[in-house]
Formats: structure tokens, C-alpha cells, sequence
């Protein structure tokens, strides 16, 4: 068979093919990348792919001996990533179940320690991506019905969600939320986000969809962890220059030194020309807990104005004379480095 020649010459060529394979189709294999990949393009995995039915199908495709290693499990990946595409309740239980606990069999060295061996094809993370992708489709789902009805319970539901995928459901269900229902999740999630500070990737989402500035204050005063540096950039490129400068000086008068310093990252750029922030940002120069990210914000870019008040503090013994002098050597440097690219 044409088939059957292919795979041999392939097999040849790979030299890297665990002799164990020669005596059982089934066994595991380890492989170079290359070869591995000249085994799959050696048949038509698109057709096998779509081929495929139900859970008979796939045990077939996985023992078919006419095909290498590779080749078949590039088909049940393929296969297993295209069920993202349709709901859990398209799909044979028994089939994710089976894609679940599936054990890769052909294995490459790993690019960064190529002492170590990796699936080619992990196909039960692909598996766990779709269930993954079905659970936050069905968690957007349910928090569109609660969004409609009692909009107030979402951060309670959220807060009791034990998988990240459910969570971010209700986040995407929010940015398909009318104005109303996000601003009574918002005031809901304000009043429990002190105690509850697992609510800051909540309220950072319906604060860069109000726009409401309390909102932005409490995430700087109350919010830690995930999504609370994406918020304050998406926030700064919505507020005016004069908004953002605002809840600059209120970070750094109210909020914990770690949202202070995201505050920074996220607001100086568009703030460095501004005269009360650049002073409020020198003024900390010394502070033990803001010192040295005032000093990289300050290296950003600065302009003539900010380099003079830096040069006029840099020289002495002091903390904030070190940290003076550190943003100017980093801020000369890279303009060393722009010039020699």
C-alpha cells in the first residue's frame, strides 16, 4: 500500500523512534520534532478528523496501525481541540471522558531542557481547555439570567465560584450587561469589597465599564491581585488628564504602597508633564516603601523640567539623593542604548 510506504520511509528517517514501537503500535514513543512532524504530514489527518463520530471512532483512529504515532495522535488533538466549537451537550460524554485521561504517547525532548520529555501532542490539556471553555460559556449564560433578575447577587456567586473559568463567565457576561444592571453589581461589590478583597477583578471590570471614578478610588484603597493592574491602565486611557491626576494624588495619599506603585506604571506616562504629580512622584523619592518605583517612573521618558528637579536633588548622601541619581543613570542610559541601536 502507498500509505504503508510512506510510513515506513518516514519511520527510517526518524531514527529517534523507541524500538518498542516496532513491537507495539500502542507503546511510547519518543521522537525528534522533525521526524515527528514528517509522520504527520505523511497522511491525511483532516479526513480522520472528520471522520470522527463517537467514542468507537476514536478508539479506532487511536489504535489504526496503519498510521505512525504521531500522525494519529495530531488527529485527536486536532479532533479534541475542535470541540470547542460546540456545546458540552453536542459532544458524547463518554468522548471528553476518554480525551480526559488520555496518556500522550509520543514524546519530544522539551525546547528549554532537552534532557526532559514532553508530550508531541498534549491532548488531555486540550481536553481540559474545552471543558474549560464550556464552563465559562455556561457560567456567562447563568449570570445573564441573574443579571437580568437580581443583578445584586452576581459578587455573592462570584465569590462562591470554586474555578477560574466560572469566574471569568461572569465577567464576560457583564460587557453584555445593559448600564443599569453593571452599576447595581458595582455598588453590590463595592459594599463587600473591604472584606472580600477576591471581588477586585469584579468591581475592576464594571469600574472600566461605569467609568465611575469611586469606583477607581475603592480598587486603589481596596483591591489586591488579579485584575487590578489591567483595570488602572484600561482606567487612565478613559479618564481626562486632570481625573487621572486626581486619583494619582489619592494613591498616593490613600492607597497600600503595591496599588500605589501599579498606579504609577500605569498613569505617569500620560501624567509626567503634569507639574503637581511630577512633585508629588519627587516628593517620594524617600519614602521606603515608594522610593525606588517613584525612581523607575521617574527614568521613563522624563522631560526637561522632571531631568532638572532630579539633577537638583541628585549629589548627596541622602536616600532620596541616591534615588535621584539612580533615575537620571537609568534615564541616560537608555537614551545610550536608543542611540545605538
Amino acid at each position: 500500500m502507498k500509505i504503508l510506504s510512506t510510513v515506513t520511509a518516514v519511520l527510517l528517517i526518524g531514527g529517534g523512534l523507541n524500538s518498542a514501537f516496532a513491537q507495539n503500535h500502542t507503546a511510547v514513543a519518543q521522537w525528534d520534532r522533525s521526524s515527528a512532524m514528517l509522520a504527520v504530514r505523511s497522511v491525511n489527518i483532516d479526513l480522520a478528523v472528520n471522520e470522527i463520530n463517537d467514542l468507537q471512532d476514536l478508539l479506532a483512529l487511536e489504535n489504526r496501525s496503519d498510521w505512525p504515532l504521531p500522525a494519529r495522535e495530531a488527529a485527536i488533538y486536532k479532533f479534541t481541540r475542535s470541540l470547542a466549537s460546540v456545546p458540552r451537550a453536542a459532544v458524547n460524554a463518554a468522548v471528553i471522558q476518554h480525551l480526559n485521561s488520555y496518556q500522550a504517547r509520543t514524546l519530544v525532548p522539551d525546547e528549554d531542557h532537552g534532557d526532559a520529555v514532553v508530550p508531541m501532542f498534549n491532548i488531555r490539556g486540550a481536553a481540559a481547555g474545552v471543558e474549560n471553555g464550556w464552563i465559562r460559556s455556561e457560567s456567562a449564560a447563568e449570570a445573564h439570567v441573574l443579571l437580568e433578575s437580581n443583578p445584586a447577587a452576581l459578587p455573592g456567586n462570584y465569590l462562591k465560584s470554586t474555578r477560574s473559568s466560572q469566574r471569568f463567565g461572569y465577567l464576560d457576561a457583564l460587557h453584555q450587561a445593559d448600564l443599569a444592571s453593571v452599576q447595581a453589581v458595582q455598588v453590590a461589590a463595592l459594599d463587600q469589597l473591604g472584606t472580600s478583597p477576591g471581588l477586585t477583578p469584579l468591581v475592576a471590570t464594571t469600574a472600566t465599564i461605569t467609568a465611575d471614578p469611586y469606583a477607581a478610588r475603592r480598587l486603589l484603597a481596596d483591591g489586591s491581585g488579579t485584575g487590578l493592574a489591567a483595570a488602572l491602565d484600561t482606567l487612565g486611557a478613559q479618564y481626562s488628564t486632570a481625573e487621572s491626576a486626581s486619583l494619582m494624588k489619592y494613591a498616593i495619599e490613600q492607597a497600600p504602597a503595591a496599588n500605589v506603585a501599579l498606579a504609577i506604571a500605569a498613569w505617569w506616562p500620560a501624567l509626567r508633564h503634569d507639574p503637581a504629580t511630577r512633585q508629588l512622584l519627587i516628593d517620594k523619592l524617600a519614602d521606603p516603601a515608594l522610593g525606588s518605583s517613584v525612581a523607575l517612573a521617574l527614568a521613563q521618558s522624563p522631560d526637561i523640567q522632571t531631568i532638572r528637579e532630579l539633577q537638583l536633588i541628585a549629589g548627596g548622601d541622602s536616600t532620596a539623593a541616591r534615588r535621584a541619581q539612580l533615575s537620571l543613570d537609568i534615564s541616560r542610559n537608555g537614551l545610550i542604548g536608543e542611540v545605538w541601536k
